[in-house]
């Protein structure tokens, strides 16, 4: 697929409304969870926080504590959820908590979140996940021929040790030169996201933003995402505009879950979070879907695979 890059302004077309109202319902101490239930990976730790005042400084250590909490899957399994010590927010399997073995969390299967809150609040929510999601190829192509100029190894390739793939000779490549794309089955995907992470904290850039000021280059971050789109061609090319610095760099691909698509999808109307890969056309939406039941964030699922490679400078 090809890409547009674009920088969404914050706020972007919003009028006079005050920016609060878009992210979240006026009351102060709504439920918000954040879950993200990954295929084949053990059942994840899960946040219970509390909305705040915007007018007030942020306080991470607000949270949902006391909470009971359960996700029974479509399997009949129910995995049960306890607070932790160390956090209000934070509540993990009990499994993790006795020593047992944690659930996997398993492809085509419906998840539902039920949190009982002390003062009886109820919030629910459920999530089917996709199909298992593998790359067939990753592949480093002529420009502008897009004939294959190679494959790049993957963390499979070394079972022993996966940081090998970061130094392997196929995996090192030059900055814009060629295009690294993906290859894979769609199947019946709902959609895709990508997110790129750059790995060596303090590398030097490899971009020669001119139209960018001192101030801007200073606050890149070193992990950026896509918005969500559906990879009509089964194939996804990585912009080099994504790509700020040199060193080592992980670079993963989502297929998606109807929760996360549409919470995605509708926060990228705020731009930040995607510098690089550019926006949506049309995709002005003026608030969040949460697919929350009594109150807002994500319970949501996707299948993931993922390569690493190594940027160098151009000589």
């Amino acid at each position: 697929m090809r890409w547009l890059f674009g920088l969404l302004l914050l706020g972007a077309g919003c009028g006079t409304r005050n920016p609060g109202d878009l992210l979240a319902p006026a009351e102060v101490g709504t439920i918000v969870v954040d879950a993200r239930l990954i295929v084949g990976t053990t059942m994840p730790p899960m946040f219970l926080r509390l909305t705040q005042s915007p007018t007030e400084p942020f306080d991470r250590s607000i949270g949902l504590g006391g909470a009971l909490v359960e996700v029974v899957a479509s399997t009949g399994d129910t995995i049960r959820y306890s607070g932790s010590q160390s956090s209000s927010s934070l509540y993990r399997p009990d499994a993790a908590l006795t020593g047992d073995s944690i659930p996997a969390v398993l492809p085509n299967t419906t998840y539902s979140l039920r949190v009982v809150a002390p003062d009886g609040r109820v919030v629910t929510a459920s999530t089917t996940t996709p199909d298992s999601f593998q790359t067939r190829e990753w592949l480093l192509l002529e420009d502008p021929s897009l004939a294959v100029r190679r494959s790049l190894a993957t963390y499979d390739d070394f079972p022993n040790f996966r940081d090998s793939v970061y130094y392997v000779e196929s995996n090192q490549l030059i900055y814009q030169d060629g295009l690294l794309e993906a290859r894979f089955d769609r199947g019946n995907a709902l959609a895709f996201q990508v997110g790129l992470f750059s790995l060596d904290h303090g590398s030097p850039f490899v971009i020669d933003a001119d139209f960018l000021d001192p101030e801007d280059l200073e606050d890149l971050e070193r992990e950026t995402s896509s918005p969500p789109f559906e990879a009509p061609d089964a194939s996804i090319r990585l912009p080099w505009f994504a790509i700020f610095f040199e060193g080592r760099y992980n670079i993963k691909i989502y297929s998606v879950d109807r929760n996360w698509y549409d919470l995605a999808r509708t926060l990228d109307f705020f731009g930040t979070s995607n510098i690089g890969f550019g926006g949506n056309a049309g995709d002005n939406f003026e608030r969040p879907i949460f697919h929350v039941n009594g109150g807002i964030g994500l319970f949501g699922s996707a299948a993931m695979d993922e390569v690493g490679f190594t940027i160098h400078p151009k000589p």
